[in-house]
């Protein structure tokens, strides 16, 4: 029956809408009305979809992220059973004041402040109730449907539509994981714990909550309460003289890069939903993260492959992004060619585009010859256009690049440096002497353009 109501209004909204009045609705409205009706599941693959780029217009997903803030909450007698049946004694033996307005509601639980017996405040992390069977059967109906619609469209085979179900699913899985999402707090805090006292003069500080352990279970998560305003309530946060938001969000956007470039640990982990009801302004500039349901990760290697690609961007060395995108796509640099048009169209963009189309318009181009390419690029790309986001919407004018620059060309210089160390000297004294005489300007050049400079003589290096 699920199954049939599924194909039915997906029909409605896709296939026969001409016939209905939603006939001149856009394809993302739709799909937003379609997920509404389906509900909880379908919703949450909507907000996962509102910031994929790479399968679907600017326009579509602006409409598909109404639904981040449009979850009805779970009823406060509901929630305050949830709670007793998971302690298995009355609430207010474990809270003094417990808040019946929830701080937040989202497709898989909610939130609510509340005030521990010794004083803590805290917040309450709750999950729905039935959640988990609801989007389970969903997920198995969505991946009959993926084969089949597959198997009668090339372009649905080459965005990989069956593995982006089964990413659904997993996130999805890990999103709905509360003993995983206690593990995810605890890795993140500790990988940012350069951050939380500050790592930039310049910056605030980058903080997360600590869980109480005792009190977490896997349908309710305690950690502790942070007193800031999250981002989407932007006209509260203008108006406090106490909240430098900008400041905040850079201190936020450069402890990410920071952390992505260090060369100290094996895997590196990032939230993957940071859109801006997920992060808090604090005052005094800091910024914290208040949802670690979907973190992701990038194994050494694969962090390894988005630096190397997004320093050759900065670079605009034309020559390594082909290199490293035929590399990450698994084919030579002979058949790389037939993209280089657009690729350096790329090129001249990206002066002007924040990170997220950095990675998410490479996917574009490889799509639209028709290669594979790695998953995990579209993950980091979407969760880089999610910050573009939170900076646009306070900062228009800016980019990601604009505030972290000074951190990507310290990390690009660094990089660029050791690949200078680890030269055979003698044919570096001749790199360099070449360039001294092919003329008298080279103290200006490197003082114009010192990455530019160091790239090139790198790349006389390796010729």
């Amino acid at each position: 029956m699920r199954f049939l109501k599924i194909c039915w209004i997906l029909s409605k909204y896709t296939l026969l809408y001409r016939l209905s009045s939603h006939s001149q609705d856009n394809f993302g409205k739709r799909l937003k009305l379609a997920c509404e009706e389906l509900g909880i599941t379908f919703i949450k693959i909507g907000q996962i979809l509102s910031m994929r780029y790479d399968v679907l217009s600017k326009q579509n997903c602006a409409e598909l992220q109404g639904l981040l803030d449009n979850v009805r909450p779970i009823p406060y007698i509901e929630v305050i059973k949830i709670i007793e049946t998971e302690y298995q004694k009355p609430y207010q033996s474990i809270f003094k004041i417990f808040y019946q307005e929830p701080l937040g509601s989202a497709s898989v639980s909610q939130v609510h402040r509340a005030e521990l017996l010794n004083g803590s405040i805290v917040a309450v992390k709750i999950k729905r109730p039935n959640v988990n069977h609801q989007f389970l059967n969903d997920i198995a109906i969505l991946k009959t449907l993926a084969r089949v619609c597959q198997s009668f469209s090339v372009t649905l085979r080459n965005i990989q539509v069956r593995k982006l179900v089964d990413s659904f699913e997993a996130w999805i899985k890990q999103d709905m994981d509360f003993v995983g999402e206690v593990r995810n707090i605890k890795k993140i805090t500790e990988q940012y714990s350069f951050a939380s006292a500050g790592f930039r003069s310049d910056l605030g500080k980058a903080l997360f909550p600590s869980t109480f352990d005792e009190l977490c279970t896997p349908n309710i998560i305690v950690m502790d309460f942070i007193d800031g305003i999250p981002m989407n309530r932007k006209a509260e946060i203008l108006a406090n003289p106490n909240y430098d938001i900008e400041k905040s969000i850079s201190s936020y956007v450069n402890a990410a890069m920071r952390n992505w470039f260090r060369e100290d640990t094996q895997a590196y982990y990032f939230q993957a939903d940071p859109h801006l009801s997920n992060i808090l302004a604090l005052p005094n500039g800091d910024a914290a993260t208040i949802d670690f349901g979907l973190i992701s990760e990038l194994s050494k290697k694969e962090a390894r492959i988005c630096q190397d690609l997004m320093i050759a961007v900065y670079l605009k060395d034309i020559k390594q992004v082909m290199k490293f995108v035929s590399s990450m796509i698994g084919i030579d640099q002979a058949r790389c060619e037939i993209m280089r048009p657009d690729l350096e169209r790329y090129l001249e963009q990206t002066q002007h585009e924040g990170l997220g189309f950095w990675f998410l318009e490479v996917i574009r181009i490889v799509v639209k010859y028709r290669f594979k390419f790695p998953l995990f690029l579209a993950t980091f790309g979407r969760t880089n256009l999610l910050l573009d986001g939170v900076i646009h919407e306070y900062m228009p004018a800016k980019t990601t690049l604009d505030l972290f620059g000074e951190e990507l060309r310290r990390l690009a210089f660094r990089e660029a440096w050791k690949n200078v160390l680890e030269a055979d000297w003698l044919k570096l004294t001749y790199a360099v002497s070449q360039k001294i005489k092919e003329g008298p300007n080279i103290i200006g050049e490197f003082l114009d353009n010192p990455l530019g400079l160091v790239s090139q003589i790198v790349q006389t290096i390796k010729n």
